[in-house]
């Protein structure tokens, strides 16, 4: 981005995409560039005063795409360390992977990578600011999946015919009142979801009568445990035969788990199985099929 090329004709989806070019470009090449001029037909970035370097794009007749009419590209100005069209939002996108992937990264930590990348001052406020919005962002794509959970459902059916899906959802005790609360959320809570395909269900049905049983964490903002039930198939290859997200590993949820479990297999099956865990933690007693699973 540095070394970027402006060329009278480059097209630009809309005036966004032409602000973050710019800015990308300002932010990689050091330089006080700002927009003079800037409105839904036309936008004219420009650099400090005395330099001549300036960037103007105009939106094409009965087209919605953008062009860069006219540019002088070569500046006759320092560098510097603060960019003024450097904002929290371009900052957010940026440091978007890095965040994910330690959601408690340091302000500090930010603060001296912007320097040793780009060379720019980045103070506390904004650096908090930018890891705020990179947050929300992660989660609310996190949220939004969650709440769709139940299209995802229908279509693993729909896809998938023969398999099987749980849901349990987590409701407020102000749920059962005739009455609602207002301001309260009265909206139900993801709490677990068990899926067993139907494929791997009936390849189970004629592999060894053997099922490991494991569970995990899941790394995600919102948390969570991944419990497992593998098999093995004739190739001595694992078979997954069903997995479930549970909101942690407890008794009630491998319960839980196993009852489906034995649902979709069948009690006669599972009576024949031997079950090998990794030095679990409880001893699962499952009354309803008078069966004992232990380590």
């Amino acid at each position: 981005m540095k070394e970027y090329k402006w060329e009278v004709g480059t097209m630009y989806i809309d005036r966004n995409a032409f602000k973050e070019c710019v800015t990308s470009y300002a932010v990689h090449s050091g330089r006080e560039i700002w927009f003079s001029k800037c409105d839904s037909h036309k936008c004219k970035a420009v650099c400090k005063e005395g330099c001549k370097w300036f960037a103007y794009y105009h939106k094409m007749k009965r087209e919605y795409t953008c062009q860069l009419t006219s540019c002088y590209k070569k500046h006759t100005c320092n560098k510097a360390t603060k960019i003024g069209i450097m904002s929290s939002q371009w900052l957010s996108k940026a440091f978007m992977k890095k965040i994910c992937e330690n959601p408690k990264i340091k302000l500090r930590t930010l603060i001296k990578k912007a320097h040793s990348k780009w060379n720019v001052d980045l103070t506390k406020t904004k650096a908090a600011r930018v890891k705020q919005q990179a947050l929300d962002e992660i989660n609310g794509t996190y949220g939004e999946q969650y709440r769709r959970i139940h299209d995802y459902a229908v279509e693993l059916l729909r896809s998938n015919p023969g398999s099987t899906v749980q849901i349990q959802v987590e409701r407020p005790p102000e749920f059962q009142l005739k009455t609602p609360i207002p301001g309260k959320d009265m909206r139900p809570q993801f709490e677990r979801i068990y899926i067993c395909l139907d494929a791997c269900k009936r390849s189970f049905m004629v592999c060894r009568p053997m099922i490991s049983l494991d569970g995990c964490f899941i790394k995600t903002p919102y948390g969570g445990q991944l419990l497992t039930a593998i098999g093995w198939d004739s190739n001595d290859q694992i078979l997954p035969i069903a997995y479930a997200v549970v909101e942690a590993e407890t008794k009630d949820s491998w319960r839980w788990f196993l009852l489906n479990l034995c649902d979709d297999l069948g009690v006669d099956k599972i009576r024949w199985c031997t079950f090998m865990s990794d030095q679990q933690k409880v001893t699962l007693n499952l009354s309803s099929t008078h069966l004992n699973l232990s380590n």
